[in-house]
C-alpha cells in the first residue's frame, strides 16, 4: 500500500538494524524508529482512518450514520473515532510489518512478546492522546463532568483488549506490505496478490469495531436490564462507572489472554510463518 521499489524483496531492505530488544523499553525504541521512517505507513494509515470516520460522522445523513455507527452522542464521537483509528493493518498485521525482526525473534517467545507489546503500545500512544483530547474538548460543556472522565477511561483502557485479540488475524494470516504496483503487475496470481491481500486489508474495519462492541456488550446489557428506563435516558453515575469498570476489566483480561494466544499461535504455526515471511513474493 505504500510506495516502494517494484522488487518485493526490497520491502525489507530498509530494516538493517535487526537487534533484538532486551526489554520492552528497547522494543519501543526500535518500533519508534520503524514507524517514523518513510513511507510512514502506520502514521498515515491512522490519519486517513481518522479523516474517513470524521467525515462520515459529520457529513453523512443521520439515517445512514446511525446504521454505520453503533454508538451515538457527542461524547461517543471520541470513542468511536478511537475504534476506527485502530481499524487497519497496524492493529492486525503485527508480524509481517517487520519480517526481519519477527523472523529473528520467532523462536524466542520472550523477545517476541516484547516486540508485540511494543507494537501494540506504540499504536495506542499514537491514537489515544488524540482521542482523549477530543473527549475532554467535547466534555467542556457537558453538564456532568463525571461522564467525561468515564469516557476517557474507556478510551484509554478498552483498546488494549481489542488490540490483543485483533492481533490473532495477523498471526494466522499475515501479508507482506508489497507495493500495489507490484501486485498489479503480478495480477495473474490473483488470489495471493490481490484477493487475499484485499480481504486482509478490509477485514480490520469489521473486526476491530466488532471487538469493541463485544467488550462493551456485557456492560450495555447490564445497563439495559438494571436502569429503570433502560438505555433511553441518562444513567446514574454509579451505574455508569460500574459499567465502564466492567468493560475495562474484560478488556484487560482480553489483552492478557490475547497475547498468550498470539504467542501460542506463532509456536504452533512456526514453520508456515517462517516459510511465508521469508518469501515476499507470496503476497
Amino acid at each position: 500500500m505504500s510506495p516502494a521499489p517494484s522488487d518485493p524483496a526490497s520491502v525489507d531492505s530498509p530494516v538493517v538494524d535487526v537487534r533484538l530488544p532486551a526489554n520492552v523499553a528497547q522494543a519501543m525504541g526500535l518500533e519508534v524508529r520503524r514507524i517514523t521512517r518513510p513511507p510512514f505507513e502506520t502514521l498515515l494509515t491512522v490519519a486517513v482512518n481518522a479523516a474517513l470516520m470524521s467525515s462520515a460522522w459529520f457529513f453523512l445523513p443521520t439515517s445512514i450514520r446511525d446504521q454505520l455507527f453503533e454508538l451515538h452522542g457527542s461524547l461517543a464521537f471520541a470513542f468511536v473515532l478511537s475504534s476506527w483509528m485502530y481499524s487497519d493493518v497496524p492493529a492486525t498485521n503485527v508480524l509481517a510489518c517487520d519480517t526481519v525482526r519477527t523472523l529473528a525473534a520467532i523462536d524466542q517467545p520472550r523477545v517476541l512478546h516484547r516486540i508485540l507489546v511494543a507494537r501494540r503500545f506504540l499504536l495506542w500512544l499514537v491514537v489515544a492522546p488524540v482521542c482523549l483530547l477530543i473527549a475532554f474538548i467535547d466534555g467542556i460543556g457537558a453538564p456532568d463532568r463525571v461522564v467525561v472522565v468515564y469516557s476517557a477511561v474507556a478510551i484509554g483502557v478498552i483498546p488494549f483488549g481489542v488490540l490483543g485479540v485483533s492481533a490473532w488475524l495477523g498471526v494466522l494470516f499475515p501479508y507482506h506490505p508489497i507495493p500495489i504496483r507490484y501486485r498489479w503487475e503480478h495480477r495473474r496470481q490473483w488470489w495471493p496478490m490481490l484477493g487475499r491481500w484485499a480481504t486482509l486489508v478490509l477485514l480490520p474495519y469489521a473486526v476491530v469495531p466488532a471487538l469493541t462492541i463485544v467488550f462493551l456488550a456485557p456492560t450495555l446489557l447490564i445497563w439495559g436490564l438494571t436502569s429503570p428506563k433502560g438505555l433511553s435516558s441518562k444513567l446514574p453515575d454509579n451505574d455508569l462507572g460500574l459499567g465502564i469498570a466492567l468493560a475495562c476489566l474484560i478488556a484487560l483480561g482480553a489483552a492478557y489472554f490475547g497475547q498468550r494466544v498470539s504467542l501460542r499461535l506463532v509456536a504452533r504455526h512456526r514453520d508456515h510463518l517462517v516459510a511465508y515471511l521469508s518469501d515476499p513474493t507470496r503476497g
